[in-house]
């Protein structure tokens, strides 16, 4: 990947963002099994997104926020996010965000984070406090750069903390030591919550991305580093407000394309600030990065005939990386007994090979067309089998315990006939 283009006046630096790792996530829906493989999963992104930041020669990795699911994780979980975060190719700072914040239950008051962060080599740093951190290890640079936190202390922000931060930062004056370059120097604000504009009534915890921005402009801060949605989005026409989104998928993709339509990305982000003239806006240039390999998607679909039953079951065949991939789908129609046992047998026999799979039981609306006539000899033969076909297939459209009950007895009548042949 290329760097932004600069000069030898330049102040230059190139950040890792990510946010919302939630290492120990839990998702009912998985399984046993699944689960297992999902927290294995998160872990590996981290790794790989590490891989990505030493590929892409960055400064240091900024993790804007939940870090970690809860306060309280399993063993194994922290022992793992432990020695991953020890190979760490280059500085880290992890933001307490609103699921794991900095609170007397704090995560981050273990002993580990403290020598993590003493490490001469790529310390991992906890944004514990809202002063400026210089990045050490730079390449011959010009002026400082800094990573600035606006921590969680509780899981309910009671302000504007990137605003609060910002208002800190107008107020940094140079330090007493004389330093090369101050008015070049970079500030990276590193921040977690909800923005406003996302539809949610007022809340005086809500990110004001203007005024962020207008700080950026003003050169009180250069980018501002945000977690908390889960998809990469650019909040800001400056570039200089963006959610990084979380490195592995967390949630569903509507069908429509909402919900969590963007994961599975980190952000490069490259900023550079004239020496020569300090005053004017850095100039930024922001990469997405793929490096997430799990999907979890919602269906929708209509089902009236045996080719509707095909063209759903060869959508779901043509998925790849099955073991990676949950799915919930909603199916709306009615359908003959048999499409529907063919339908029911497909999803069996397929769910084995997902991570998950299964019915949206508020999107159902699947009916089964029960023909009086239908119900006889031919499918359920004449004996004890085919009277209580014709008994329930009497009440199956008002009852739905005994329309299931139907297509259950067909389903296992028919494999039972086909054993026989």
């Amino acid at each position: 990947m290329n760097r932004l283009e600069s000069s030898n006046t330049d102040n230059t630096v190139r950040i890792l963002h990510t946010s919302d790792w939630q290492l120990g996530m839990k998702r009912k829906f998985l399984g046993k099994d699944g689960q297992a493989r999902f927290y294995e999963a998160r872990l590996a992104a981290v790794e790989r997104l590490f891989q990505v930041a030493a590929q892409e020669q960055c400064d240091a990795i900024v993790v804007a926020g939940d870090v970690f699911d809860d306060n309280l994780l399993d063993r194994q979980v922290y022992r793992r996010a432990m020695d991953v975060l020890a190979e760490a190719p280059c500085p880290v700072y992890l933001l307490p965000g609103n699921h794991d914040p900095l609170d007397a239950a704090s995560i981050y008051a273990k002993d580990e984070f403290r020598s993590l962060a003493a490490r001469d080599r790529a310390p991992v740093i906890v944004l514990d406090d809202s002063e400026p951190r210089e990045i050490p290890g730079r390449s011959d640079p010009l002026a400082p750069a800094f990573i600035v936190g606006a921590p969680l202390t509780s899981k309910q922000a009671s302000e504007d903390l990137v605003y609060a931060t910002a208002e800190k930062l107008r107020q940094v004056g140079p330090p007493e030591v004389e330093c090369k370059n101050w008015e070049a120097r970079i500030n990276v604000v590193v921040g977690h919550g909800a923005v406003e504009g996302f539809g949610r009534a007022f809340d005086p915890s809500l990110i004001d991305v203007s005024a962020a921005a207008e700080a950026c402009r003003d050169r009180v801060m250069d980018y501002v580093a945000l977690g908390d949605t889960h998809s990469a989005i650019q909040l800001h026409p400056d570039s200089t407000v963006w959610y990084s989104g979380a490195p592995e998928v967390t949630d569903y993709m509507e069908p429509n394309g909402g919900g969590e339509n963007n994961s599975g990305k980190v952000l490069i982000v490259d900023i550079a600030v004239n020496a020569v003239r300090p005053h004017e806006p850095a100039r930024l240039a922001v990469h997405e990065v793929e490096v997430g390999q799990w999907r979890f998607q919602a269906l929708d679909a209509v089902v009236n005939s045996h080719e509707d039953v095909q063209a759903f079951v060869e959508q779901l065949e043509r998925m790849t990386n099955k073991r990676q991939t949950a799915v919930k789908y909603g199916l709306t129609g009615a359908l003959s007994l048999s499409d529907n046992a063919l339908l029911e047998d497909k999803l069996e026999t397929m769910s084995d090979g997902f991570a998950a799979l299964y019915p949206r039981e508020r999107r159902m609306d699947l009916k089964t067309l029960v023909e009086l006539d239908q119900v006889g000899e031919d499918s359920f033969g004449s004996g004890f089998v085919g009277q209580v076909a014709q008994q329930l297939a009497t009440r199956s459209e008002s009852d739905d315990v005994a329309n299931d009950a139907l297509k259950l007895l067909f389903r296992i009548h028919t494999a039972q006939a086909g054993q026989g042949e």
